[in-house]
């Protein structure tokens, strides 16, 4: 009990800390619905009077079924389960409208105002595009591609044509400040930041990314990601951290100084 008592206090300090980032960036807070009515999205699902629902599934996808006005900042502290009813709780930014290069290094910075705010500046973020592994979908091998591309496991291609795979590889070890893809090297540019990087092996899962995708990293591994997609026929961009993974990287941030 009194190690729950301190772990909330201080999962409660983080929280504000990421609210006033937030804040200062001008966003404001929504709070996304703990379930949508849907028998297609991956989630913890029940039936209610005929009709299937899903509990706290993806938080972009409970937004998908609100409707925002164009050019809205928002963010969200949210609980998010899966199918096995696992819970995390996850905070996130979402630009709702605009340019979308302009939205995309807007976001990005916020992620980065978060971390920074919280005193943790040893993250970096890989940004990549959606869209450009999609030639390989009719190949035989895509099950095997996407399972390399998901890991970045070079084995798992060991079955493919070895022009294709000679290909991919390629693409997947390119990290660089410039692409030659202008969009990414416009938002690159507009962030103006070493931590980030274009990196095109970057892929996120979700089907409804559509534009620059990218992932963050901190000491231990994985904090979250996002990147751009369509909401009721609006261009939007956003990402979802994992709370628990910032907040021990702050924990271990304190101890470190302490």
């Amino acid at each position: 009990m009194v190690i729950l008592k301190i772990l909330d206090r201080k999962l409660s300090e983080v929280a504000r800390k990421v609210r006033e980032s937030f804040y200062n960036s001008g966003f404001y807070e929504i709070f996304p619905d703990s379930f949508i009515k849907s028998a297609d999205i991956d989630g913890f699902k029940f039936i209610h009077r005929n009709d299937v629902f899903v509990l706290e599934p993806d938080i972009t996808m409970r937004l998908m079924k609100r409707h925002f006005y164009v050019n809205s900042s928002i963010f969200y502290i949210s609980q998010q389960s899966d199918s096995n009813l696992v819970e995390s709780l996850k905070t996130g930014g979402e630009i709702i409208g605009g340019d979308s290069i302009k939205s995309t290094a807007q976001i990005l910075t916020t992620a980065m105002k978060v971390l920074d705010g919280l005193g943790l500046n040893s993250y970096s973020i890989d940004m990549g595009i959606s869209g450009i592994f999609d030639k390989y979908k009719s190949s035989r091998h895509w099950t095997e591609i996407k399972r390399a591309l998901k890991d970045r496991d070079f084995q798992a291609l060991i079955r493919i044509d070895e022009n294709e795979r000679n290909e991919i590889i390629k693409i997947i070890g390119t990290r660089t400040r410039n692409s030659g893809i202008e969009t990414l090297d416009k938002i690159l540019e507009a962030v103006n930041d070493p931590r980030l990087i274009i990196d095109l092996g970057t892929v996120r899962q979700p089907d409804y990314y559509n534009g620059p995708v990218f992932e963050i990293y901190g000491n231990n591994g994985f904090l979250g990601g996002g990147g751009s997609y369509r909401i009721n026929g609006i261009n939007a961009c956003g990402f979802t951290m994992d709370l628990m993974a910032i907040y021990r990287m702050y924990a271990e941030n304190l101890e470190v100084k302490g």
